[in-house]
C-alpha cells in the first residue's frame, strides 16, 4: 500500500513539473481588469472582465474566467472564449451576472494554448480593488 502511494505521488509530481515547464516557454505579458454594476430593481450584479495579452510566442487559443464569492466560497459564474486563429496579441471580454446580495470576492482568469495542460498566463482580480465590485 505504501509503495502504491509513493508511486502515485511520484507520478503526480512528474505531471506537475511537466505542465509547468511548457507554460513558462510561451512568454508574453497579460493583464486583466473588471468593472461592476448593480441593477437594484432586479438585484443583479453584472461583472465585465477584460483580459489583454501581447507577445505570447505560440499564441492564445482560449481564455476563461471564474467569479468566486460567498462564505464558504462558491462559484458565482464562469465563461470560456475560444480564439481562432491563434493570436499572439489580443483582448477578450466576459460577462457574469449574479445575485447582488451574494458576497463577491474575486475573479480568476487564465489564457491557454493547445491541450490545456496548464495555463500559459493567469491571474486574479480582487473585487475590493475595483469600484462597485465589493460586497455590499
Amino acid at each position: 500500500m505504501k509503495r502504491l502511494l509513493l508511486v502515485a505521488l511520484g507520478i503526480a509530481l512528474l505531471l506537475v513539473l511537466a505542465s509547468a515547464l511548457p507554460a513558462a516557454a510561451y512568454g508574453g505579458e497579460s493583464s486583466a481588469t473588471m468593472s461592476c454594476t448593480d441593477n437594484t430593481s432586479t438585484m443583479t450584479r453584472t461583472v465585465i472582465v477584460t483580459i489583454t495579452w501581447h507577445a505570447v510566442k505560440e499564441g492564445v487559443n482560449e481564455a476563461d474566467a471564474q467569479a468566486w464569492g460567498g462564505s464558504p466560497t462558491v462559484l458565482l459564474g464562469s465563461d470560456t472564449v475560444s480564439i481562432s486563429p491563434l493570436q499572439a496579441k489580443g483582448s477578450v471580454s466576459m460577462t457574469f451576472s449574479f445575485n447582488d446580495t451574494t458576497p463577491f470576492g474575486n475573479v480568476q482568469w487564465q489564457l491557454y494554448y493547445g491541450g490545456h495542460i496548464a495555463p500559459i498566463q493567469a491571474g486574479q482580480l480582487d473585487a475590493a480593488n475595483f469600484p462597485g465590485c465589493p460586497y455590499p
